[in-house]
């Protein structure tokens, strides 16, 4: 190991460190050490008749230390009147008691609830919080493209606390139980197993849904609207089920007709499927798709009626994060991209089972040109990223589209045999828990038996991508083909990229491949190949198999 090559493995150790110190900093803000919840029982009243609801919270809870205090998450309503219904957004907290109900000593500040609780460190406490309000965001309250009244849950980053009082961080996962009280005429979705419906007094109806897996706070969701359900059938006794405005069904069910088919793609690559159900439901969030656990929401601006690759693309999408970013789940948002990278690539690799390895490479190519577009944009960012203030910022290409690379030149790396068998240890390790990129490093480590400290290093901590300019010369008299590389980014830095060159003669359009050279390990910004050739070749081409993420410019093309 020369210098170089010591210093690296230093700023690697160095960059680890810090990014897992800022990970727990920030987490410390979010949750409470020795705080772990268990179970939340949801139960919500909805109306018709105004956009107020009100609520009762149920939370199991451990505590590790003898705390007297503990707080939850709950956006305030912050009018001065000590009326809920003043026009002001956000939850005003009626009664916290003990199951018994037995009141207790509670205060709302800086948007959440402070509760005072006699020690009992080591064992189960509960308590049940009775709030109402009118929520700003978190819970959506509105009309869909028909004009009819829809209520949808959109908790992510850390919504949920605009209508729920949760420990809102991707950390603290637990089970979760909705009761919802709402007019008859909706048909209410949520996480988890269906348990029942109930008809009440006044056209109202009680319908209770049950999740018996740990998920975060982010996709624990309901959504009430009129609904047609198709039952498309089931996947390893998983049922399948699709969830649309009636007046949208006959287009919508075609369209989410593929999610049996990827549900099965996905078991069989990654590994068991660990929710109750999986449905596919049209909606009102803001997004293109949400993954809530179990319930994945579409926008319904998205239903076509017909095969649609682009529709087929965000299904694998968001039925990819039920394995990751559901069940596996990154300790922070700053580790995003163990979310929406896996998911961004695990849709492509479900396309290219679907339909090959050239609808793969066009995925790679969009992708790829996305990246460009915003490392133009942020040159300095990074896809584990613990600076950025305003979480909704970390939506981006980053996090995305160069995650999804990331783990394409990983599979590369290691080879397919070793990435597969690393992603499904990886899952069993981390199902239903919190994993961050250390430990997806740590498994892969442990499955190939290589060194990937600098892999991770360039690729997730190390802002931009290669820029590399090129150009080929023919040596007659040593009868060898010379290839000269430069890595040009701007930054500086360099990337230790394996760059494969494909010889061609002639012939029609790029010409026939004569031969194609070994991964060539590129170290330092600028290199020179040597590669005997008894010819003069009529072309050559760079990573011919698409394997790394650079912009790569030949010289006099």
């Amino acid at each position: 190991m020369n210098n170089k090559q010591c210093s690296l493995v230093a700023l690697c150790v160095f960059i680890a460190t810090v990014t897992q110190a800022q990970v727990a900093s920030r987490a410390a803000l979010y949750t409470q050490p020795g705080v772990d919840v268990q179970h939340y029982a949801f139960s919500l009243r909805l109306s018709d008749s105004t956009n107020q609801i009100k609520g009762e919270t149920a939370i199991r809870f451990t505590r590790a230390d003898d705390r007297q205090t503990v707080w939850f998450d709950l956006i305030s309503n912050k009018a001065d009147s000590a009326q809920a219904d003043d026009g002001a957004t956000g939850m005003r907290v009626r009664a916290v008691t003990l199951p018994d109900g037995k009141a207790i000593p509670f205060s709302q500040r800086n948007d959440r609830v402070f509760i005072n609780l006699p020690p009992a460190p080591n064992q189960l406490s509960e308590v049940v919080i009775r709030y109402e309000g009118t929520p700003a965001r978190g819970l959506i309250i509105s009309q869909n493209k028909f004009g009819e009244r829809t209520f949808f849950g959109d908790n992510w980053p850390n919504n949920a606390r605009n209508y729920l009082p949760v420990v809102d961080h991707p950390s603290d996962k637990a089970t979760c139980s909705f009761t919802v009280n709402a007019p008859a005429t909706y048909r209410v979705i949520s996480n988890g197993k269906f348990l029942n419906e109930t008809s009440l007094p006044n056209g109202r109806k009680l319908t209770r849904w049950d999740e018996k897996i740990p998920i975060p706070t982010k996709v624990m969701v309901i959504g009430a609207a009129k609904f047609a359900v198709d039952e498309v059938g089931s996947v390893n006794g998983i049922p399948v089920q699709s969830w649309l405005y009636p007046r949208d069904s006959q287009k919508g069910f075609v369209d989410y007709r593929p999610a049996k088919e990827i549900l099965q793609y996905f078991i069989d690559k990654i590994g068991p499927y660990s929710y109750e159900k999986l449905a596919n439901v049209e909606s009102t969030t803001i997004f293109g798709g949400m993954e809530n656990a179990s319930c994945i929401f579409y926008n319904e601006k998205v239903i076509v009626g017909h095969k649609d690759s682009d529709v087929e693309a965000l299904l694998a999408h968001e039925i990819a994060h039920q394995w990751f970013g559901n069940s596996a789940t990154e300790t922070d948002w700053s580790q995003l991209w163990l979310s929406e990278g896996f998911a961004t690539y695990f849709s492509a690799l479900y396309l290219e089972h679907a339909y090959g390895k050239d609808t793969l490479n066009a995925v790679l190519n969009q992708n790829r040109n996305q990246i460009y577009r915003y490392t133009a944009l942020k040159p300095k960012g990074t896809i584990v990223d613990s600076t950025t203030a305003n979480l909704m910022d970390l939506l981006n290409p980053n996090s995305y589209q160069k995650g999804g690379w990331v783990l394409h030149m990983l599979r590369n790396e290691l080879g397919d045999d070793a990435f597969w068998k690393g992603i499904r240890a990886y899952y069993a390790k981390y199902r239903n828990a919190n994993a961050q990129t250390a430990d997806l490093q740590a498994i892969m480590e442990s499955v190939s038996g290589k060194k990937l400290g600098s892999f991770f290093q360039q690729w997730l901590y190390q802002p931009g991508y290669p820029e590399v300019v090129w150009g080929t010369s023919y040596d007659a008299a040593k009868k060898a083909l010379v290839i000269d590389v430069r890595q040009a980014q701007r930054t500086g830095a360099s990337f230790t990229i394996p760059l494969t060159f494909s010889i061609r003669g002639d012939g029609p359009g790029p010409g026939r491949e004569l031969s194609r050279t070994a991964p060539q390990l590129m170290t330092q910004l600028s290199q020179t190949f040597t590669i005997p050739m008894a010819t003069k070749p009529a072309s050559v081409m760079i990573d011919p198999d698409n394997v790394v993420l650079m912009r790569a410019v030949q010289m006099g093309k």
